[in-house]
């Protein structure tokens, strides 16, 4: 299997720009205002447009940046799996490029929770706080019942078929309705492209990521927005039953990550893939809770 994830060719994306960061090309829309600059880290297979929703509401009144990191989206084409220091120096180049200073507020989701934890981790002046969606935490495999643990390089092994690829669009379908429509087609077209190739090779070193992370606890001030229901992208690999017992764990794994004075709340409607592309509004209240929790800090 090829191991360069290939970026979207022959579309021009319907806004945003390229900046050329480490000699790659990056594609990044960034939104003047109030800071700090809010950053979106998409999950694993996901692009900056995915995220849409959240950024549009998000800086109607403050300012933010979505952007596809290499081996995503529009942006230049890179072999992945990649570390989380990569991606996190790459953001940390991004932002010095398009001229984004002082602190900034990270909002990851799952991957991209991870990715945002590890540049909290390299970059602690640059960032006031997070607000992370249903995130990876170094102490994943721990919290986790034995047969729910990651193994490593277990998402390269993951066989996905063509039903696997049908239940995927019909999903996405669903989730996008309400985006404008020539994002909404772009949106469309790049993961029937993508063809659920990009999610299980950006996520082949998930154990290694663990361990870059660590155990301990999230390195900023932190709202963690849980997903309560059970996601049906995850039950074609899981039972419910699994998924459930797994979402308990998590539970219990935010709580002991969040450092004193942040928070833990959850959607019982949102499932993981989901909770970043349909609650725009619980995503800008969160940053919002965010907000309260420096302002007490």
């Amino acid at each position: 299997m090829d191991d360069s994830a290939q970026p979207v060719t022959g579309v021009t994306p319907p806004r945003g720009r390229f900046v050329e960061v480490e000699d790659r090309r990056l594609w990044v829309d960034v939104r003047e205002g109030p800071g700090p600059c809010v950053v979106f880290l998409p999950g694993s297979g996901e692009m900056g447009l995915d995220l849409w929703q959240s950024f549009d509401r998000l800086t109607r009144s403050r300012a933010g940046i979505i952007y596809d990191r290499a081996g995503t989206g529009w942006s230049s084409p890179v072999a992945l799996p990649r570390t989380a220091a990569a991606v996190a120096e790459e953001l940390e180049a991004l932002l010095r490029a398009v001229d984004v200073q002082g602190h900034v507020v990270l909002v990851g989701h799952s991957l991209g929770g991870a990715y945002a934890q590890r540049f909290a981790q390299l970059f602690p002046d640059r960032v006031a706080g997070m607000v992370l969606l249903d995130p990876v935490h170094g102490a994943w495999n721990e919290a986790m019942p034995e047969r729910l643990r990651i193994r490593a390089n277990a998402s390269a092994s993951v066989v996905v078929t063509d039903e696997h690829r049908a239940a995927a669009r019909q999903w996405r379908e669903s989730v996008t309705t309400d985006l404008p429509p020539r994002i909404r087609q772009l949106v469309r077209e790049r993961h029937v492209a993508d063809g659920l190739r990009t999610g299980p090779r950006e996520g082949a070193n998930f154990t290694e990521i663990l361990d870059e992370l660590g155990p301990g606890p999230f390195a900023a001030p932190t709202v963690v927005l849980r997903a309560g229901a059970i996601d049906p992208l995850q039950a074609q690999f899981r039972s419910a039953d699994d998924l459930r017992e797994q979402g308990d764990a998590l539970r219990h794994m935010y709580e002991e990550a969040l450092p004193p004075g942040s928070l833990c709340r959850e959607l019982p409607t949102a499932t993981h893939s989901d909770i970043a592309l349909l609650f725009s509004a619980d995503v800008a209240d969160t940053v919002d809770d965010l907000d309260e929790v420096l302002r007490d800090r």
